[in-house]
């Protein structure tokens, strides 16, 4: 209850700002598995739905982690994708507070840095040096906010059930989007910081993990991209410089590639249960907008409006303006 009730609170405290989260371009390419043909987002969807800052777009499900790091995998009859994204995404109204402790030690903080702005009033020191001690301490409360951006997961196939495991670095809000006929077998989150989950699925098929605020920093597994064959890299390095010299780079190369193949073969695969038949990454830039799952539709399909929102319940979540 106490994160649903601070969300509202930004709301009125954000009700003047009309502007909302930016939109993706039609021409936008996705990521996609390696060997597929290029894609843009509006071949795939259009009308993508914008987020206001004054208004929530769904009332949050505040989803429990799970300290012993148990999280859904997929049924016997889906296809999984496993999507890994260092940073990227677009603008969102999404910010939150990471719960490292309980929440009466939070309020004891609370309390102190209180008392310690009332002594700061009453110091008699220069105004000049009060103003740059006092700046300097809402300079750290304000980097205890995180801001998500937003990656839109559009999902197309229809021949079997689709399992998540959505990977990232930095936080993320994953809108998954559904063309018809779509079924979501389950979502994963696994993040270092905390991410939020749009148009999911029931909470029992659902699970957060993150490294810097989750109860249980154990859980957490950092990601990868694709296994990217020597050749491949060294094919790519002298297309830029034909002259380079790459005998120091082989070796470090050749390492990167098993370990990422073991990485599928061995951490990826006990994650979600089976190994992904979608890996989806940008191996060059690490970051992206949206990614599809799957094929490209003769048609595009409506993009849906968020009608749910899932959050972890080791944070502090606010929907506004920073």
């Amino acid at each position: 209850m106490r994160n649903i009730v601070l969300v509202t609170t930004l709301l009125f405290a954000s009700a003047c700002g009309n502007a909302g989260g930016a939109s993706i371009a039609p021409s936008t390419p996705l990521v996609v598995v390696n060997g597929q043909a290029p894609v843009t987002y509006g071949q795939v969807t259009t009308g993508t739905p914008p987020l206001s800052t004054s208004t929530l777009p769904a009332q949050p499900e505040i989803l429990r982690t799970n300290t012993s790091c148990r999280t859904p995998t997929a049924s016997a009859n889906a296809r999984a994708a496993y999507v890994y994204t260092y940073g990227g995404g677009v603008r969102t109204p999404m910010h939150h507070v990471s719960i490292k402790d309980t929440p009466e030690a939070a309020a004891e903080r609370d309390q102190k840095r209180r008392e310690a702005a009332s002594k700061l009033k009453a110091q008699t020191k220069p105004m000049s040096q009060k103003a740059m001690r006092k700046e300097a301490m809402a300079f750290a409360e304000g980097n205890t906010v995180e801001s998500s951006r937003q990656i839109y997961v559009l999902v197309t196939e229809t021949d079997a059930p689709v399992f998540l495991y959505l990977a990232s670095y930095d936080s993320v809000l994953w809108n998954i989007q559904r063309a018809p006929g779509v079924t979501i077998d389950g979502i994963v989150v696994n993040s270092y910081d905390a991410g939020v989950i749009a148009n999911g699925v029931e909470a029992d098929r659902t699970a957060f993990i993150s490294f810097a605020n989750s109860p249980n920093k154990t859980c957490y597994v950092g990601g990868k991209g694709r296994a990217v064959p020597v050749e491949e890299r060294v094919a790519a390095a002298r297309k830029l410089n034909p002259s380079i010299d790459l005998r120091t780079r082989k070796e470090q190369w050749d390492e990167e590639y098993r370990d990422t193949r073991r990485f599928f073969r061995t951490n990826v695969r006990s994650l979600i249960g089976k190994h992904p038949e979608w890996i989806l990454n940008d191996a060059r830039k690490g970051s992206f907008q949206a990614v599809l799952v799957g094929s490209a539709p003769a048609e595009p399909f409506q993009a849906q409006p968020i009608g749910r929102l899932q959050m972890p319940s080791h944070i502090i979540p606010y929907w506004g303006t920073r």
